[in-house]
């Protein structure tokens, strides 16, 4: 069964690029061995992220991100099961984003599914301020 969990996180004061990049990295490390595909954001201070895959995977892994003391103010957005992961394809990894040419590629990505799911629909509205930020 293919799920999705959708969450917004506040980035605890204190911490550096440098301390946001090693999340990065533990990020792609611990979704790709899991096998789930999404995206991570950060920007202004908070990241957003979509994690999607197997149901007992995703929920581990949002779990063990619920218990990360370097962020707070955690707001699931979406906690449902899905008909496909929108983004087992993009780029055929598991995705940080750190650029805004990399969220206006995925927003295009997203507007290809707009018809096929309102998931797609959610997801590209919540990145809108990530992709107009100046």
């Amino acid at each position: 069964m293919n799920h999705t969990i959708c969450y917004v996180s506040k980035l605890v004061e204190g911490y550096t690029d440098e301390d946001v990049n090693q999340i990065f990295e533990a990020t792609q490390i611990n979704n790709r061995r899991e096998n789930v595909t999404g995206i991570l954001l950060f920007g202004f201070g908070n990241f957003f992220q979509v994690l999607e895959g197997e149901k007992k995977h995703v929920e581990s892994l949002f779990d063990i991100i619920s218990e990360d003391t370097r962020h707070d103010n955690i707001e699931t957005l979406i906690h449902h099961d899905i008909e496909f992961p929108i983004f087992a394809n993009y780029s055929s990894t598991f995705n940080v984003v750190k650029s805004k040419e990399d969220l206006i590629s995925i927003k295009k990505y997203l507007d290809f599914f707009k018809e096929k799911t309102s998931f797609s629909n959610k997801i590209t509205r919540l990145i809108n301020p990530f992709v107009y930020a100046p």
